[in-house]
């Protein structure tokens, strides 16, 4: 199952109207396996990487700018390294990672497509990327009903389908009708 957490109406329409001397967006892809895996490690030191760009930007476009503000970047790479060190963060994550940061908080969301790497600084977020992940749905649940079982299985794009575990689901196809046996049909052989 993906570890999605994807923004609401009102958290995207506060990402798309904040306005700022120094925004960060960042875009990775992120593996939806066992945590502290090498490819979470990976994807730590991606986000790490993607980062400093970020700040690289960020210190160039202040230095001549007054402390106040340099202190501010400083901040911004502070909050970027604790989300990049913060373990119970990285032990779930899904597909793709967005990351928005601004002067005085970082907000993240896990998302269920996959993205590619990008860094953005800007005086307001780059949100495009995020629009898919808000107006498509990424998963399914498929119901299977066959004369000898039932299963409800999550179907998502990228992922092994899961069969998924319900109490008092009927054992049968038989069941499921509410019937002892599937033989008693209409006139035109089908189950009633």
């Amino acid at each position: 199952m993906l570890h999605v957490n994807i923004p609401t109406r009102a958290e995207l329409e506060a990402l798309v109207g904040h306005r700022g001397p120094a925004c960060v967006s960042i875009y990775l892809p992120t593996t939806p396996f066992t945590p502290f895996t090498s490819e979470t490690r990976a994807d730590r030191i991606t986000l790490d990487n993607l980062a400093g760009r970020a700040i690289d930007q960020l210190d160039a476009a202040t230095a001549a700018a007054d402390r106040a503000q340099r202190l501010r970047v400083r901040h911004m790479a502070e909050l970027m390294t604790r989300l990049v060190d913060d373990d119970a963060f990285w032990a779930n994550q899904a597909r793709s990672l967005a990351v928005f940061v601004g002067e005085d908080r970082i907000r993240t969301f896990r998302l269920g497509n996959r993205l590619q790497a990008s860094v953005e600084v800007a005086d307001r977020f780059h949100v495009k990327p995020l629009l898919r992940a808000v107006t498509l749905r990424h998963e399914a649940f498929v119901l299977a009903l066959s004369p000898d079982a039932v299963r409800l299985v999550e179907v998502t794009a990228d992922l092994p389908a899961e069969t998924v575990r319900v109490p008092d689901l009927p054992r049968d196809l038989a069941d499921a009708v509410g019937r002892g046996s599937l033989e008693s049909r209409s006139p035109r052989g089908r189950i009633q």
